[in-house]
């Protein structure tokens, strides 16, 4: 039987070893959002699962469900999520999701303006998680498996990754604490990129008076690196949901265009309805420069 303080032990050792050993840009495709849910709490929620949702602790994922969504970025950016957590034997659980991007098509010039004919370009993600409850300690432990294929032209990605992380859950006071390593990943192509594994420490904890749900995330990419996500959810009446966050990404993003941009800036918010085992959810995040991205999520309960 896995000892808990050996895997966190392990599991922070880890972490801060590989947080040294990149300091470069992280490919940019791996930082899509996959779930309105995530979206609309302004990419706070790694302690809330959703089947499509590859932007999680791999321990979090519960149930038995089914998943799809669709994300509408800028510029006719398209992105297509399904994924579907089954409970497995002796308190197991696992997870699988397909997660597309589409970024068009576009027409190709040489250097010298000569016509080169069309190209597409496009993200394609393969997740797979395992994960594990224990029964006599309020921990869950998780390990998640990915292949990224990326394909830009005639330039081609292959990258594989893993991920890992626990959670430790404390019923009486409603409160979750989570710790997770997101990305170790290697190249497989010959076109080289620069890759960077995520650190996440994650909490959740649902008030006592009050209809909601608190979320809080602390990524990072590098030492140097630290972005903080909080977000909540509320439980309305009527079976309706309300969710809304944001991030320290809002000083990042923040290029004065104007008092409404400033200050919805890296926020997202969202509204969702459960009726018996569907859940359909609406999301909708704003970027600094006034940009914003829209996302419908279906959930199905087996």
């Amino acid at each position: 039987m896995i000892n808990i303080y050996d895997y966190f032990k392990t599991l922070i050792c880890l972490m801060f070893y590989t947080s040294g050993l990149y300091s470069e840009i992280s490919f940019p495709g791996m930082e899509t959002f996959s779930s309105s849910i995530h979206l609309s709490m302004g990419g706070a929620g790694y302690l809330k699962p959703s089947s499509s949702n590859f932007n999680v602790n791999p321990s979090a994922y519960e149930g038995k469900q089914f998943s799809a969504s669709i994300i509408k970025y800028p510029a006719s950016i398209l992105s297509q999520n399904i994924g579907m957590t089954l409970p497995l034997i002796k308190n197991g659980f696992s997870s699988f999701s397909i997660n597309h991007i589409s970024y068009g098509t576009f027409n190709g010039y040489t250097e010298d303006y000569e016509d080169t004919g069309s190209y597409s370009s496009s993200d394609t993600k393969f997740s797979a998680s395992y994960g594990k409850m224990f029964s006599k300690i309020p921990l869950k432990i998780g390990f998640n498996s990915n292949y990224y294929y990326s394909k830009y032209g005639n330039q081609k990605f292959s990258i594989l990754s893993l991920s890992t992380g626990a959670v430790i859950s404390l019923k009486k006071q409603d409160v979750s604490l989570g710790l997770s390593i997101h990305d170790i990943a290697k190249n497989i192509s010959k076109n080289g990129v620069d890759l960077n594994p995520k650190l996440v420490i994650s909490g959740s904890k649902k008030l006592k008076y009050l209809p909601l749900k608190l979320y809080i995330d602390l990524t990072s990419k590098d030492r140097s690196d630290l972005t903080i996500f909080l977000g909540g959810e509320f439980d309305l009446m009527n079976n309706f949901q309300l969710r809304l966050g944001s991030s320290t990404r809002k000083f990042d993003q923040n290029v004065d265009k104007g008092l409404f941009s400033s200050i919805v800036g890296a926020g997202g918010l969202g509204f969702g309805y459960e009726a018996q085992n569907i859940f359909v959810h609406y999301g909708v995040y704003m970027f600094g420069t006034g940009a914003s991205i829209q996302g419908l999520e279906i959930s199905i309960s087996l």
